[in-house]
């Protein structure tokens, strides 16, 4: 039996496509796909898989074969939930012409030939996709599918560590207002900021900008009364990850800034009460 071309391969499981529904259980994304066959219709999730920017992903199938060798009598092949051949397999060999030599995919993915799992290293924010492993295996004659999985790779890439730093007034004494600054950068997906001051939770105001490769930067300012001593966590949130930093904050310090600006550098417990009690 000759090739069917690399066309007639391509989407096998959009004939029996009947519907999508997405919903959260805990925190893991799962889809439902509703396919419509000749026994009726019935629901497969989709399961999530993490990968970080730069590392491998591996992606599991739904069949394993008994040998290599055995390639010999399936058609396997992975694609994208948009039909965009990565792997594919005829009789044991790579059907010609399957993958476009232009293909990001290109000199990025391998398939294990027994357990049929796609490697793709390393990753790319733009592999974040929906992909599908087809197996189809000859009898008496003619192809029939074997399964068919769809997978979900989300790509993480980790933020730096948060930087905090505050704006004090130089000549201030006593209570003043303070501006404090949490920034990361270098990150994906989306973040929240969130914090705590002093055990109590604060709102910040967050922005957000993407650079020209996707990765987000964010920047959160929080402003507060210098009242009292403060102990301040930042905390970037992305996906199911999270990175945290700590920050103190002395009432005493605008009071420190300004007694050496008046060149006063070892001030006394009493000199910084006298500049205290004046607020």
């Amino acid at each position: 039996m000759g090739l069917l071309k690399p066309s007639s391969l391509l989407s096998p499981l959009m004939s029996y496509l009947h519907g999508v529904t997405r919903w959260r259980r805990g925190s893991r994304a799962t889809v439902a796909l509703h396919c419509r066959t000749e026994h009726g219709i019935f629901a497969k999730e989709k399961k999530e898989f993490k990968a970080k920017l730069g590392e491998s992903a591996l992606l599991p199938c739904c069949y394993e074969l008994p040998s290599p060798e055995s390639l010999y009598n399936y058609r396997v092949y992975w694609q994208t939930i948009q039909t965009e051949v990565i792997q594919a397999y005829s009789a044991g060999k790579p059907v010609p012409d399957s993958v476009p030599v232009n293909s990001k995919y290109v000199n990025r993915t391998e398939m294990d030939l027994q357990n049929l799992t796609l490697l793709i290293s390393p990753v790319e924010l733009s592999d974040n996709n929906t992909y599908e492993c087809i197996v189809q295996v000859l009898e008496n004659g003619a192809y029939k599918r074997a399964c068919a999985k769809s997978v979900v790779l989300v790509v993480v890439a980790d933020f730096s560590k948060p930087d905090i730093s505050a704006d004090v007034p130089k000549d201030a004494c006593g209570s003043t207002e303070v501006t404090v600054t949490c920034s990361s950068h270098g990150g994906f997906a989306e973040p929240r900021v969130s914090g705590i001051l002093n055990n109590m939770s604060v709102d910040w105001q967050t922005n957000l900008s993407d650079s020209k490769d996707s990765l987000y930067n964010v920047t959160a300012k929080l402003q507060l009364n210098l009242t009292e001593d403060i102990f301040l966590t930042c905390t970037i949130e992305y996906d199911v990850y999270k990175v945290s930093s700590n920050y103190t904050l002395s009432k005493f310090l605008p009071i420190i800034r300004s007694l050496r600006k008046h060149k006063i550098y070892k001030p006394s417990h009493s000199c910084l009460k006298v500049c205290y009690w004046l607020q």
